[in-house]
């Protein structure tokens, strides 16, 4: 060798059903290939379901409250994406997060998380999991969508009447005046008849 090269260890393979005899590795040293080996014991990773789901907490003119709660499709059991309950990953990787308008989230030990919105909008969450070479159990990603609008309540409708009211106040004030004004000085009687 003249130069450098880097190494290459091994090789990750991700579908749904692998057929070892069928599977040829070549490129790692020119001219040589490499017999497929039965993995490592813990070196098989079983990719798992995750269902994402958010709803909207609470709600005003000003803000949502959203809820987002993220569970294991299978087991049903809470996928804690907090960095307390990470363990040592096996291979360089980011961390899971759940991507939400701009925002990384992640979810406590019960697989909730919690984000206020203030403005108006449909706002789609994305699971983004740990790269699946170094998470067990590694999940595959889920989206789900929400919508919130201020007028999707009573209390938006009755704010929107409310302020459109108030504003409309001097317009109705001043027509008011205007016809009583005109009957003041009796100016009808100027109209063609």
């Amino acid at each position: 060798m003249n130069q450098s090269y880097k190494t290459s260890y091994g090789v990750a393979v991700r579908t749904d059903d692998v057929d070892r005899q069928a599977l040829h590795v070549g490129g790692i040293v020119r001219g040589v290939n490499a017999t497929i080996i039965q993995p490592q014991e813990g070196s098989t990773r079983h990719l798992r379901e995750s269902n994402l789901t958010v709803s909207v907490l609470s709600q005003n003119d000003s803000a949502a409250v959203v809820r987002l709660e993220l569970r294991d499709n299978q087991t049903g059991a809470p996928i804690d994406l907090s960095k307390s309950q990470r363990g040592r990953a096996l291979a360089q990787s980011d961390d899971g997060y759940i991507a939400i308008a701009g925002q990384h989230v992640q979810t406590n030990a019960s697989g909730v998380a919690v984000v206020t919105f203030t403005q108006p909008g449909i706002y789609t969450a994305q699971y983004h999991p740990e790269s699946w070479l170094g998470a067990n159990p590694a999940y595959v990603r889920d989206r789900a969508s929400v919508r919130w609008h201020p007028l999707g309540t009573i209390q938006g409708w009755f704010d929107l009447a409310f302020t459109t009211g108030w504003k409309l106040l001097p317009f109705v004030v001043m027509f008011y005046a205007g016809t009583h004004l005109l009957r003041l000085f009796d100016l009808h009687r100027f109209q063609n008849p």
